[in-house]
């Protein structure tokens, strides 16, 4: 991994340099023999102890950052595959209602069919019922044509799943997920990934103001050299220092204090965004199961009902197509709005989960 590499490398100790310079002489005032001369200089910096501290630590900041946006990264990406799947669920679950609305209203298509053979009812009433009875069928060619696409775009992420023969649990999109408490709940976004990989910025951006303060500090360097001249041998050592005297890195310093405080700002605006959009999808998924739960208990039950006894009452010759078809159509309507609901309240708790760390 390239961060970690990085941090290996901020952590080196500079190699030692070697100086060597070699060439004939011949002294000037003796004989005018030449004589090969040579000289070598090893210098060996020091000026590393005081940087090598905050390299390495805006390295390992760095390192952190990537893998806090690694896990960012799979987060995003398992967003994007629960939608695919609730959306693929919702599909799977619209299929079925409409294939049981469909063999209901064929039911009372045949039962008008039946009336108008024994004249018990009018003649219209028959367009009026496979008009009806078709507006369904077009309405699950399209539910099916969705349902195929969304499973498609659910094999590109997962190609294991192509030619698979799988499909979606019966009822998966009913079993709604437990909501958290607030209270307990949204700490937990403090631990996003995103805040983490923000944090690690300001720790690399931090080390990297200690670096430019640093700077300040005289480098030094320790020297040991051996020469051969013409007349004499010399052997000895010496030091290097840098004077501060007209750069005290006070710009540079500036500057990078400056981009710290500016990354602590765009750090506290994420994680307040943060908060609200996972306050936003607590409240949304909160409010989608208890409008789902209506939906289960006390919608759908009375409109079956009503389609139910219409329909009995046809039979009989008490109520009218127009009654039946009505009722029909509420009925579908209902189970749409509920299906709606059930994955408007998945998506929002899929969402929620995400962000407070949770995975389903």
């Amino acid at each position: 991994m390239a961060a970690q590499a990085g941090v290996a490398a901020a952590g080196a100790i500079p190699n030692p340099s070697l100086d060597a310079t070699f060439g004939r002489g011949a002294s000037q005032d003796g004989p005018k023999e030449a004589r090969f001369e040579h000289a070598y200089e090893l210098t060996i910096p020091l000026d590393w102890l005081a940087q090598r501290g905050p390299r390495v630590e805006a390295a390992r900041a760095g390192l952190d950052e990537a893998r806090a946006q690694a896990r960012a990264l799979r987060r995003e990406v398992l967003c994007q595959l629960g939608t695919l799947f609730w959306n693929a669920a919702f599909d799977h679950a619209r299929v079925e209602s409409l294939e049981e609305l469909e063999a209901q209203v064929a039911q009372v298509a045949r039962l008008v069919g039946l009336r108008v053979e024994k004249g018990e009812a009018r003649p219209i009433e028959v367009p009026r019922t496979e008009t009806e009875l078709e507006r369904v069928r077009n309405e699950l060619a399209a539910a099916r044509s969705l349902l195929k696409a969304h499973r498609g775009q659910l094999q590109l992420w997962i190609p294991s799943l192509a030619g698979a023969g799988w499909a979606i649990a019966q009822g998966a999109l009913e079993a709604l997920p437990k909501v958290p408490e607030p209270e307990t709940s949204l700490g937990a976004v403090q631990d996003h990934p995103s805040l983490e990989a923000g944090r690690a910025r300001v720790r690399a951006l931090d080390a990297e103001a200690t670096f430019e303060r640093r700077q300040r500090v005289p480098a030094v360097s320790v020297k040991g050299f051996v020469a051969t001249e013409l007349d004499r041998q010399s052997i000895g050592a010496g030091v290097g220092v840098t004077i501060p005297v007209w750069n005290w890195n006070s710009g540079r310093i500036a500057q990078a204090e400056a981009a710290r405080d500016a990354e602590q700002h765009r750090l506290d605006a994420q994680a307040r965004e943060l908060l609200a959009s996972a306050s936003e999808a607590l409240s949304s998924c909160a409010q989608g199961e208890q409008s789902a739960t209506r939906y289960r208990d006390q919608i759908l039950p009375r409109a079956e009902k009503a389609a139910h006894m219409l329909e009995r009452s046809l039979q009989i010759g008490e109520t009218t197509l127009l009654d039946v078809l009505d009722s029909r159509r509420v009925l579908g309507e209902a189970r749409r709005e509920y299906l709606a609901a059930l994955l408007q309240t998945q998506l929002d708790c899929n969402r929620l989960q995400l962000l407070l760390g949770e995975s389903r």
